[in-house]
């Protein structure tokens, strides 16, 4: 469970405009607190104006004065708009058995759901936002559960995460801290059960985590890649520039950057230090396929943060004019379309991980020894220790997580009224699915690189610039020498790769 930030913790200040993934990711973690900017705060009392005004009117107002989804042609009466409020949230926060949303994801919805309402589209009363920011800032969660969005708002979820907010009681390790960092509402007022509950916090919150890991997914993915290159004594030619100013693409030509600075200074460059004209293509074609990651996870990043500084509350309170309007915009197809085509390209690029993999240990590609071993025998080297098993397994479930999940919405919910949905929940689930089996596959392309160049007895210094440090990490996480004596922990090469960063 994660803990309080210390007072004098940065402060990330949501304007509704300005959220970005990495701060949004630095929120989660515990490293910054969150507060609203004043014009935030006046945003937000001024729709909240409009709101009572049109309760005071009678005007009819999808969940306004009027029910939710299939039940909008029933009016509210405004005495029992706290019962009501209550009740739509106690009646959406059922619980069906699945996983809890991890701690870091809440803290992450709590500031998504506060910076949709720092835009003032909302309508909620200060006094509830201050509340939800509180606990925010508590650092504890409630037991929220997956597993029961389509992607057309979060309702089950959120309602679940919203009750403490009147003194329900919450479930979970987290529940009774969360309820208390702020004295509960007395009552909820009309729209805020809505409010509380039809976003897709956190969906967005899950996935921008998700992205961010991505992100550094994609430089390891460059530094096993040159590694392996070190250890095949490929031929680093193919990842010239000149290469990228024939075929001009920005994701090839980023990744083709890092593999370069990550290479630079190696006695690869030298004529005649490569061992072949041209490499198998998982080899020489790694620009081109991590470039393909690159692109699609610039798609995706840039959707996404656009969605953190959206407004999906329906309906939406238009200051300009007093109204309510209603709308479709909880709709999250473009967030499943851009984290489909995310997972297709590093589904891609984790199969020439493990190509790479394959060819470091067949004698015939690599001209070493039968898996590496240290001579000829019954037991050793890295294929003794099945990695290349290993990594064919971790190929094939990010294969596997790959698959499109946005045409899979076969249902008919709310009495025919939600008839489409978008979907991303899954695909964010996907995505972190993929994420795990790829570090994993990672791992093991790192792994026996770095045995392959140990194998070889490549001085240090004839390696790469950006590699010298990493070979030196991982060397010693290895058994070379010893295998057989121990079960090999593939972990702390994991969980080593998990917390490396690119050079500058």
């Amino acid at each position: 469970m994660s803990h309080m930030p210390a007072a004098d913790t940065a402060l990330l200040t949501l304007d509704g405009d300005s959220l970005g993934i990495a701060a949004l990711a630095r929120f989660a973690a515990g490293a910054t607190r969150l507060a609203l900017s004043d014009a935030a705060w006046d945003r937000i009392a001024e729709a909240r104006g409009i709101v009572d005004g049109i309760v005071e009117a009678g005007v009819p107002a999808y969940g306004i004065t009027t029910g939710f989804g299939s039940q909008k042609d029933f009016a509210v009466d405004p005495r029992r708009d706290a019962a009501f409020n209550l009740a739509v949230l106690t009646g959406h926060a059922t619980r069906a058995p699945g996983p809890r949303a991890p701690a870091a994801v809440i803290r992450a919805a709590l500031a998504v759901q506060l910076n949709g309402w720092a835009r003032g589209w909302s309508g909620v009363r200060p006094a509830l936002c201050a509340a939800q920011l509180a606990r925010a800032n508590a650092g504890v969660a409630p037991d929220v559960r997956y597993g029961s969005s389509i992607g057309a708002s979060d309702i089950v979820g959120l309602s679940q995460l919203a009750l403490p907010l009147v003194g329900r009681a919450a479930d979970g390790p987290g529940a009774d801290s969360f309820a208390s960092a702020a004295p509960p509402l007395d009552a909820l007022a009309a729209k805020e059960a809505m409010s509380l509950l039809n976003s897709n916090a956190l969906t967005l919150a899950a996935g921008a985590l998700a992205l961010a890991e991505a992100k550094r997914l994609l430089d390891a993915l460059d530094l096993a890649a040159a590694l392996s290159l070190e250890g095949f004594r490929g031929n680093p030619g193919a990842w010239s520039e000149t290469v990228e100013r024939a075929h001009p693409q920005a994701g090839h030509a980023a990744a083709g950057q890092a593999l370069r600075r990550l290479l630079a200074d190696s006695v690869l460059w030298q004529p005649g230090a490569p061992r072949l004209l041209q490499d198998p293509l998982s080899f020489r074609c790694a620009p081109q396929i991590h470039g393909a990651a690159r692109t699609a996870l610039a798609w995706a990043w840039e959707a996404w943060e656009a969605a953190l500084n959206a407004v999906a509350d329906n309906p939406l309170i238009d200051r300009a004019t007093g109204a309510a309007v209603s709308h479709g915009s909880m709709e999250t197809t473009l967030l499943a379309v851009v984290l489909d085509a995310l997972r297709l390209a590093l589904g891609k690029a984790v199969e020439a991980s493990g190509e790479r993999v394959h060819k470091l240990q067949w004698p015939s590609f690599s001209g070493l020894p039968a898996g590496l071993a240290a001579e000829a025998g019954a037991a050793g080297g890295v294929q003794f220790l099945n990695l290349g098993h290993i990594a064919a397994a971790k190929v094939a479930a990010a294969r596997i997580a790959a698959q499109p999940v946005s045409l899979q919405y076969r249902g008919q919910v709310c009495d025919g009224v939600e008839d489409v949905g978008g979907m991303a929940p899954f695909a964010v689930e996907e995505t972190e699915r993929q994420l795990d089996a790829a570090w994993t596959a990672l791992a093991v392309e790192a792994a026996v690189a770095a045995w392959a160049i140990d194998r070889r007895t490549l001085p240090v210094d004839g390696l790469g610039r950006g590699l010298r440090d990493p070979w030196q990490s991982i060397r010693p996480l290895l058994p070379i020498g010893r295998e057989g004596e121990a079960p090999f922990d593939l972990g702390p090469v994991e969980a080593w790769l998990r917390t490396w960063e690119m050079p500058a």
